[in-house]
């Protein structure tokens, strides 16, 4: 969906004016796309774009999500990153730049997203293995998570593998 909107901009705090600013977002009623029988959403963002770039308000409430802990990873091309499960919680990925690839498993079910300009941000819930390829030099990802890190709450092993030895 493409929709135009008055963004305001002040020019030093004094002076105000108005400049059009260009709304791209994946649908009118900015639902997040479900996976994985919804333990995976690419969240659905409002996009605000002028001559200036792009402004993507995140605000994680609204998908009942509240921060414990973010930080940032940037990596080279190729990298690969992740490669484990949580056990109790959830994280948001959001891209701050170039393309990311994110593999997720749960079961035997899977998918992979791309994270880029239309598809910022997703939603994983615990228990979903999630393994990020990064595909451009220097793309850069903030995480953020619903609870503290312990290190006893990190799987590394497929949620596939581990379903099968039990």
């Amino acid at each position: 969906m493409l929709r135009r909107a008055a963004a305001k901009d002040r020019d030093h705090g004094v002076h105000a004016r108005v400049r059009t600013a260009t709304v791209l977002s994946m649908s009118p009623d900015l639902a997040p796309l479900r996976l994985l029988d919804g333990a995976v959403q690419i969240l659905a963002l409002e996009q605000f774009t002028d001559s200036r770039g792009s402004l993507t308000p995140l605000t994680l409430e609204e998908f009942g999500f509240h921060v414990a802990r973010a930080f940032v990873i940037t990596a080279p091309r190729g990298a690969v990153r992740g490669g484990h499960a949580h056990r109790r919680v959830r994280q948001v990925l959001f891209r701050a730049g170039g393309t990311i690839d994110v593999d997720v498993r749960r079961g035997d079910e899977t998918a992979r997203i791309s994270l880029d300009e239309r598809h910022p941000a997703l939603l994983i819930e615990a228990g979903v293995w999630a393994q990020q390829t990064y595909r451009d030099d220097g793309a850069t990802l903030i995480v953020f998570a619903d609870g503290p890190y312990e290190a006893a709450e990190y799987t590394e092993v497929d949620p596939r593998d581990d379903q099968a030895a039990s």
